[in-house]
């Protein structure tokens, strides 16, 4: 029997039960779609759904609205596609974020869709592997021109040295815990996470909690990592621009943002179509942007694109923002995020140069951002509780602020140098509890 598991990461075989409806999400591995295929669930998303869909930070892709009367056949249909998994247990676990150029990306050190393939298998194969939470992340990174957010990854492999002779750097929780073969990647993965397993207890449910009490060099050592001193880990890249073109030797790639992930399935067919018309392929991306790829793509194509709502400029204000669902589409959202969010856009772009400058959650579960934000806006009551360089479960330093009192704060923000940002809140604190 298929159970409907509330504040859980979703599933095709567990979806989760929302404000409206199930949200179905397909863990589509090493993130390639076929133009068939996408266009197959741009279909399903109409036909079984509310015709939303959402691209999730870990480059997932969910149907939002399913009625359970229509899960079965959505179910049937996804099986005929190839996207469900035979066990629920290993559907939730395979949660692997790899660099979405595999494989033509060449300033990529390797190929690494091998690697991913060989995860992927291990993690559907190996029942010691089930018994991971289901948020534990593993990240694949080529070493190519879109960099991913390993920080937010319990297990992540980075590609280092040279083309003719690269490793994978490994890192626990954002921590630089060894090196290790490309062709032991598989293996080295599942060591570390039963090493993971072996160690925690039953309220450590991320490898950060483990690395915080100090236990990154045991799991290292049981993984039989290769030692390397901290200053041989590659250099951090800084967030990619994702929109736009990106010229890859012989192929091209567009990139598609969409505001805080989410489309409809009309627009899914649009891109399945255009893409098919280009003879290439989708590849899902972390950064609510999805890619087209093709050896040729013309311009004229980018502009119906724009025309038709897709953001094609990384310096599009709303590309600032990170929001979740929020009121209705979330059972546990105290406000309208994205709406605010969008409100708030033009105001949040001002305070840094790129990158998420403002998260809006609807509660402290902050789904849409894990990492800190300058800015971070925590639903509370139809009002906002506002954290400064910090995460929507964190303290706040200011309290029940309207959408119109966060829009004239974040223009008084953007006019102070960030590191005298928090002296200024700290003043308004004072201010308002006198």
């Amino acid at each position: 029997m298929i159970t409907h598991r509330k504040g859980w990461c979703p599933g095709a075989l567990q979806p989760m039960q929302s404000g409206d409806g199930l949200i179905v999400r397909l863990r589509i591995t090493g993130g390639v779609l076929t133009p068939s295929r996408a266009r197959a669930l741009a279909q399903c998303a109409e036909t079984f759904g509310n015709g939303l869909l959402d691209l999730t930070s870990r480059g997932n892709l969910q149907l939002r609205g399913v009625i359970k009367e229509k899960l079965s056949p959505l179910q049937a249909r996804l099986d005929a596609l190839g996207l469900l998994d035979e066990d629920p247990a290993a559907e939730a676990i395979r949660n692997i974020l790899a660099s979405p150029l595999a494989g033509i990306d060449p300033s990529a050190l390797i190929d690494v869709r091998q690697q991913i393939r060989t995860l992927d298998a291990r993690l559907r194969k190996d029942k010691a592997l089930h018994l991971l939470p289901g948020k534990f992340l593993f990240v694949i990174d080529d070493g190519g021109c879109l960099p991913l957010p390993i920080e937010a990854a319990d297990i992540a492999f980075v590609a280092m040295g040279r083309k003719d002779d690269p490793r994978f750097a490994v890192y626990l929780a954002g921590k630089f815990a060894g090196a290790c073969a490309t062709d032991e990647l598989g293996e080295t993965a599942a060591r570390l996470a039963i090493a993971f397993l072996r160690l925690r207890d039953s309220d450590t449910d991320r490898m950060v909690d483990l690395v915080r009490c100090g236990n990154a060099d045991a799991i290292a050592k049981a993984a039989e990592l290769q030692h390397m001193p901290a200053s041989a880990a590659p250099a951090r890249r800084a967030r990619p621009r994702v929109p736009g073109f990106h010229h890859l030797g012989d192929y091209t790639a567009l990139g598609l943002g969409l505001p805080f992930g989410r489309f409809d399935s009309a627009s899914l067919q649009f891109i399945a179509d255009a893409t098919e018309a280009a003879g290439g392929s989708l590849r899902l991306t972390p950064w609510r942007a999805i890619l087209i790829v093709a050896e040729r793509i013309d311009a004229s194509l980018a502009e119906r694109l724009r025309d038709a709502g897709f953001i094609l400029d990384e310096d599009a204000p709303i590309r600032s923002v990170a929001a979740c669902s929020g009121k209705p589409a979330c059972l546990n959202g105290e406000t309208a995020a994205q709406a605010d969010a969008a409100r708030l856009a033009s105001h949040a772009a001002k305070l840094t140069s790129g990158g998420i400058a403002l998260h809006v959650s609807a509660c402290t579960k902050g789904c849409a951002h894990a990492s800190p934000a300058p800015i971070t806006l925590v639903g509370h009551d139809g009002a906002y509780d506002l954290v400064l360089n910090g995460r929507a479960n964190d303290k706040p330093a200011l309290t029940g602020l309207t959408p119109a009192s966060v829009e004239c704060l974040l223009d008084r923000l953007a006019k102070i140098a960030p590191e005298g940002r928090a002296a200024f809140v700290k003043t308004l604190f004072n201010e308002t509890a006198q």
